[in-house]
């Protein structure tokens, strides 16, 4: 077993770097349960359904040279470690929210909540 593990990432969207807090990817597996009626009292059924892939990530607001982020549609967005052994590129990326945060004791982030159309997951 590797000992070596996956710390801190390079966010990029569309060639252009930035700094995050965190990126959060959800995939649906395209699996769903089917509750139906019967004597056991339970769902026994499932079926296959689309397969969806959302990301979620926080990135820090600069002073100045703020990045668009609404204007984000069909955009490939990578997630890979610093020394470039993992990789995961998300293509046909769509932005559907962007919120802001800030804190007494932290940075000023931007919170945005996307769709992706298709996950390329690459090991160097």
């Amino acid at each position: 077993m590797d000992n070596q593990l996956v710390g801190t990432i390079v966010l990029t969207v569309n060639g252009r770097e930035f700094d995050c807090a965190s990126v959060t990817p959800d995939i649906q597996a395209g699996r769903k349960l089917v509750s139906t009626m019967n004597r056991k009292g339970r769902a026994n059924k499932q079926t296959r359904t689309t397969k969806t892939a959302n990301l979620a990530f926080d990135v820090y607001i600069p002073e100045t040279g703020d990045f668009d982020w609404e204007s984000v549609e069909d955009a490939t967005l990578t997630v890979e470690s610093i020394d470039g052994g993992y990789r995961t590129t998300y293509t046909g990326v769509g932005v559907v929210s962007v919120g802001e945060k800030f804190a007494v004791d932290s940075e000023a982030m931007r919170s945005i909540q996307a769709y992706t159309t298709d996950k390329i997951s690459e090991s160097i």
